[in-house]
Formats: structure tokens, sequence, C-alpha cells
């Protein structure tokens, strides 16, 4: 089938900037009008999640056992919300969004979930973490601001106070974007503070962008038990875990933490 023009389908202008909604066939997908793919969904298919940063960010679900509840952060159009909702759900979770038009977005063009199991909260995940007195097995940390991850992210506070709200076995996802190799080591090393060291990090290959995975205790399975569950996770989640667990192993020295 040929491929159409991407058409605009909704524009949305406010003193946070221009938001835009884009289709193309079955592809759906949301911009702040600065290159970046917020979020993409697939309209027929809410199983998959075509969005290559989305589906890293789940990465860690090698290293822990199903995660209930959890905690997304910067939600945009609530891609993985959908997809979570759609394979798995009995899982619970809560979705953090301070944009109201975004919020309002994700339910009118991207299916956000309408069951009882999911919540579209329009709030500041600052204050949102400060007050929580719910406890996740996943915080998924996907904020960025003129296409950098806000220093406040990685500032021990915030951390912290994340760090608080995992359960024993929870795990953060975090997306950084960052100018320089110097800029990421400095971040990293406050997550790997804050984390007791037990983290794990790996690039996406053709993108800025670096996933960092931060335990609360050291995870259930470590790498070696991790790579006989690949193949059963895989089909699981269809996700591309084998892929993910061979760029850590390029990225994260022995002794660096979970490796």
């Amino acid at each position: 089938m040929s491929q159409s023009e991407p058409q605009l389908i909704f524009s949305h202008e406010s003193s946070d900037g221009k938001v835009r909604v884009w289709q193309q066939n079955d592809r759906r997908w949301l911009d702040f009008d600065d290159g970046l793919i917020q979020s993409e969904i697939v309209l027929n298919h809410p199983e998959t999640l075509p969005s290559p940063l989305n589906r890293a960010m789940l990465a860690g679900m090698m290293f822990v056992g199903q995660p209930q509840p959890v905690l997304l952060a910067g939600t945009g159009g609530g891609a993985t919300a959908r997809y979570v909702a759609h394979r798995f759900p009995d899982i619970k979770g809560e979705a953090i969004e301070k944009s109201e038009a975004v919020v309002a977005i994700a339910r009118d063009y991207f299916d956000f979930p309408t069951t009882s199991n999911w919540r579209l909260i329009a709030e500041d995940i600052v204050t949102y973490v400060q007050h929580c007195r719910q406890q996740y097995d996943l915080v998924v940390i996907d904020i960025a601001v003129d296409q950098k991850t806000p220093a406040w992210i990685t500032g021990q506070n915030f951390l912290q106070q994340c760090r608080c709200i995992l359960t024993e076995n929870g795990h953060v996802a975090l997306n950084l974007l960052v100018d320089d190799a110097h800029q990421f080591l400095q971040y990293l090393a406050v997550i790997r503070e804050v984390f007791d060291r037990c983290t794990v990090c790996f690039a996406l290959p053709n993108y800025r962008n670096t996933v960092v995975l931060a335990f609360n205790t050291a995870p259930i399975y470590l790498p070696e038990e991790a790579e006989k569950r690949l193949p059963q996770l895989e089909e699981h989640w269809n996700l591309e875990f084998t892929e993910f667990y061979h760029q850590m192993l390029k990225d994260n020295p022995r002794q660096s933490g979970v490796f």
C-alpha cells in the first residue's frame, strides 16, 4: 500500500508552545513543533508500541517481574499506557502530564485507556512525587525541554523522592537527552549515587537518547539469569529484549552496576 503524505489533524498553541497531532495512513503521532516525535501509535494495533524509545524504556522488565502498579511521568499522548492496558489489562497505573492541552489530546486522539485501572492526571511530576502515598514497581520518566533533559530530573532531591515511591523491587527508567558525554557522566553519577550504584544504561542506536535504569534494590534477575529469560520475555511483551541486552553488554563495563 502506498504511503500518503502526513496530514496535520490537530494543532493547539498556548503559552507553553505549540502541540500538533499528525497522521499518515494508520500511524498517528504527537510533536511540539520541534522536530521530535513525542508519542506514536498504530491506530488499529494497540498491542504494538512503534516508538523505539518507548520500547527501550521497558527494558528493565528483563531484570524484574511484571510491574504492578506503574507510574508514567511525561505522558505525551499516552502510547505506553495504551500498549500496557491492551497487553496486560490487569496492570494498574497513573500517567502524569503537566499540560492540560496534552492531557486532552491523549484522551481525544491517542486512545488513552478508559478502564478504571488507569488514571490520567494533569499535574507537575515534581509536585506529584512530593505528595504521593502510592508505591510503584516501575516509574518511567520521559521529559525533555528544548530537546534536553531538564537538570532537575537528575537532581538528588527529585531522584530521592522517586526512589521513595518505589516498591522494594521497583525501578526507575529515565530517558536522558544531553549535549555531550561530560554532561551525561555528570547526570549518571548523581543517579548512581542516589541508587547505590544499582544502575544500568544503554544507548539507542541512531538516536541521541540514553536510557538509564535505576533499581531500588538488587534486581531479582541478575544479567546471566536475565539473559535466559529473553526469548520468553520477547514473546510476552512483543519487545526486542535481546537487542537491549546486547547493547547493555556494550555500554556497561563489568562491575559498573547491575552488570
